[in-house]
Protein backbone atom coordinates (compact mmCIF):
# COMPACT_ATOMS: atom_id res chain seq x y z
CA UNK A 1 0.00 0.00 0.00
CA UNK A 2 1.36 3.08 -0.98
CA UNK A 3 2.79 5.33 2.09
CA UNK A 4 0.57 8.70 2.18
CA UNK A 5 1.45 11.45 4.74
CA UNK A 6 -0.37 11.38 8.26
CA UNK A 7 -0.77 15.27 8.04
CA UNK A 8 -3.93 16.44 7.16
CA UNK A 9 -4.30 19.40 4.30
CA UNK A 10 -6.93 21.99 4.69
CA UNK A 11 -10.06 21.00 2.45
CA UNK A 12 -9.45 24.25 0.33
CA UNK A 13 -5.38 23.31 -0.30
CA UNK A 14 -6.49 19.74 -1.04
CA UNK A 15 -9.26 20.64 -3.78
CA UNK A 16 -6.64 23.25 -4.99
CA UNK A 17 -3.95 20.45 -5.89
CA UNK A 18 -6.82 18.35 -7.61
CA UNK A 19 -7.30 20.93 -9.73
CA UNK A 20 -3.97 21.53 -10.84
CA UNK A 21 -3.62 17.74 -11.27
CA UNK A 22 -6.75 17.34 -12.99
CA UNK A 23 -4.93 20.50 -15.30
CA UNK A 24 -1.75 19.15 -15.82
CA UNK A 25 -2.99 15.49 -16.66
CA UNK A 26 -5.35 16.84 -19.25
CA UNK A 27 -2.44 18.79 -20.96
CA UNK A 28 -0.59 16.04 -21.02
CA UNK A 29 -3.23 13.57 -22.15
CA UNK A 30 -4.05 16.22 -25.38
CA UNK A 31 -0.82 15.91 -26.13
CA UNK A 32 -0.37 12.18 -25.64
CA UNK A 33 2.17 12.47 -23.04
CA UNK A 34 -0.15 10.95 -20.32
CA UNK A 35 1.94 8.09 -20.42
CA UNK A 36 5.31 9.42 -19.08
CA UNK A 37 3.07 12.04 -17.18
CA UNK A 38 1.91 8.92 -14.75
CA UNK A 39 4.95 7.45 -15.33
CA UNK A 40 6.97 9.79 -13.71
CA UNK A 41 4.64 10.65 -11.40
CA UNK A 42 3.31 7.23 -10.29
CA UNK A 43 5.76 4.26 -8.36
CA UNK A 44 5.33 0.80 -9.90
CA UNK A 45 3.03 -0.17 -6.84
CA UNK A 46 0.17 2.58 -7.54
CA UNK A 47 0.64 1.74 -11.29
CA UNK A 48 -0.44 -1.79 -10.87
CA UNK A 49 -2.97 -0.68 -8.43
CA UNK A 50 -4.89 1.97 -10.86
CA UNK A 51 -4.29 -0.84 -13.74
CA UNK A 52 -6.38 -3.12 -11.51
CA UNK A 53 -8.91 -0.76 -10.50
CA UNK A 54 -9.18 0.46 -14.21
CA UNK A 55 -9.71 -3.16 -15.23
CA UNK A 56 -11.96 -4.45 -12.30
CA UNK A 57 -14.07 -1.55 -13.35
CA UNK A 58 -14.19 -2.40 -17.15
CA UNK A 59 -14.90 -6.33 -16.08
CA UNK A 60 -17.85 -5.10 -14.28
CA UNK A 61 -19.14 -3.10 -16.94
CA UNK A 62 -18.83 -5.99 -19.28
CA UNK A 63 -20.50 -8.29 -16.11
CA UNK A 64 -17.67 -10.68 -16.21
CA UNK A 65 -18.62 -13.02 -12.24
CA UNK A 66 -17.09 -11.15 -9.66
CA UNK A 67 -15.40 -14.28 -8.54
CA UNK A 68 -13.99 -15.02 -11.89
CA UNK A 69 -12.40 -10.79 -11.70
CA UNK A 70 -11.27 -11.48 -8.29
CA UNK A 71 -9.46 -14.47 -9.01
CA UNK A 72 -7.65 -13.30 -12.33
CA UNK A 73 -6.36 -10.16 -10.86
CA UNK A 74 -5.85 -11.19 -7.93
CA UNK A 75 -7.63 -8.62 -5.71
CA UNK A 76 -9.57 -9.38 -2.38
CA UNK A 77 -12.82 -10.17 -2.32
CA UNK A 78 -13.14 -6.71 0.17
CA UNK A 79 -11.59 -4.67 -2.50
CA UNK A 80 -14.06 -5.98 -5.12
CA UNK A 81 -17.27 -5.37 -3.00
CA UNK A 82 -16.59 -2.17 -2.42
CA UNK A 83 -15.88 -1.48 -6.16
CA UNK A 84 -18.72 -3.11 -7.35
CA UNK A 85 -20.92 -1.06 -4.85
CA UNK A 86 -19.47 1.74 -5.99
CA UNK A 87 -19.99 0.95 -9.81
CA UNK A 88 -23.66 -0.29 -8.77
CA UNK A 89 -24.80 3.57 -8.04
CA UNK A 90 -23.02 4.93 -10.85
CA UNK A 91 -19.78 6.21 -9.51
CA UNK A 92 -17.42 5.21 -12.76
CA UNK A 93 -20.15 6.61 -15.47
CA UNK A 94 -17.81 8.69 -16.73
CA UNK A 95 -15.04 7.07 -16.74
CA UNK A 96 -17.10 4.31 -18.44
CA UNK A 97 -18.53 6.70 -20.91
CA UNK A 98 -15.09 7.59 -21.38
CA UNK A 99 -13.64 4.22 -22.37
CA UNK A 100 -17.11 3.67 -24.99
CA UNK A 101 -16.13 6.57 -26.55
CA UNK A 102 -12.42 5.72 -27.14
CA UNK A 103 -11.26 4.22 -30.42
CA UNK A 104 -9.01 2.31 -28.49
CA UNK A 105 -11.23 -0.03 -26.72
CA UNK A 106 -10.63 -2.63 -28.35
CA UNK A 107 -6.74 -2.51 -27.12
CA UNK A 108 -8.15 -2.37 -23.83
CA UNK A 109 -10.12 -5.51 -23.90
CA UNK A 110 -6.98 -7.12 -25.87
CA UNK A 111 -4.51 -6.27 -22.70
CA UNK A 112 -7.37 -7.49 -20.41
CA UNK A 113 -8.06 -10.83 -22.20
CA UNK A 114 -4.37 -11.46 -22.47
CA UNK A 115 -4.50 -11.17 -18.33
CA UNK A 116 -7.49 -13.66 -17.90
CA UNK A 117 -6.50 -15.81 -19.97
CA UNK A 118 -2.84 -16.64 -19.14
CA UNK A 119 -3.53 -15.08 -15.65
CA UNK A 120 -1.80 -12.96 -14.12
CA UNK A 121 2.29 -12.97 -13.62
CA UNK A 122 3.97 -13.69 -10.19
CA UNK A 123 3.17 -11.48 -7.53
CA UNK A 124 7.35 -10.83 -7.44
CA UNK A 125 10.19 -10.38 -9.71
CA UNK A 126 11.83 -8.41 -12.34
CA UNK A 127 9.73 -7.66 -15.50
CA UNK A 128 6.61 -9.53 -14.57
CA UNK A 129 4.27 -7.59 -16.22
CA UNK A 130 6.79 -7.63 -19.88
CA UNK A 131 3.99 -9.92 -21.53
CA UNK A 132 1.65 -7.50 -21.84
CA UNK A 133 4.04 -5.50 -24.10
CA UNK A 134 4.73 -8.51 -26.03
Amino acid sequence: MPHISSKKLKKETLNKLYSEFGKAFEKSARKSEAKFFLGDLLTKTEKIMLAKRFAIIYLLSKDVPVSYIAESLGVSYSTLSRMSLKYDIGKYSSLLKTLENNNNNKDIWRILEKILKAGLPPRAGRGRWKFLYN
